[in-house]
C-alpha cells in the first residue's frame, strides 16, 4: 500500500518556522512518497531507526528525521492504504520532553 502523510501541513508549518529542518524533512517526505508498506515490517525496512510507542492504546511510531535532530511522531493505519497521522514534530530535545503516547494529532 502506498504511503498517504495526511498532515503534510504540519511539516511545511514547521519547517517554515525552523529553516535548517526544512532539507532533512524534504528528504523525509520524498522518501516516504516511494514507500509501499502493508505492515509495521515494511516501515522498519525502510526506516530502521524507526520506533514503536509501546503500551500506548494508539498504532504510533516515531520516525528520527535528520540524522536523529527531529522526531516525528505518527499514528499509522493499513486500511485501505497505509495513512500517516502527524501528532508531534520537534527536535529531538523537545520530544524527550513529552510523553510519545499521549501527545495530540494535529
Amino acid at each position: 500500500m502506498k504511503v498517504s502523510l495526511v498532515s503534510q501541513i504540519t511539516v511545511r508549518n514547521y519547517c517554515t518556522h525552523n529553516t535548517r529542518a526544512r532539507p532533512r524533512f524534504h528528504i523525509f517526505i520524498e522518501r516516504l512518497k516511494k514507500c509501499d508498506w502493508n505492515n509495521l515490517n515494511d516501515i522498519k525496512a525502510d526506516f530502521p531507526n524507526m520506533s514503536i510507542v509501546e503500551n500506548c492504546d494508539k498504532n504510533r511510531i516515531v520516525f528520527n528525521v535528520g540524522g536523529n535532530n527531529y522526531r516525528v511522531i505518527c499514528d499509522y493505519n493499513f486500511f485501505f492504504k497505509c495513512r500517516l497521522f502527524i501528532a508531534f514534530i520537534g527536535t529531538h530535545a523537545e520530544y524527550d520532553k513529552i510523553d510519545a503516547c499521549s501527545v495530540k494529532c494535529k
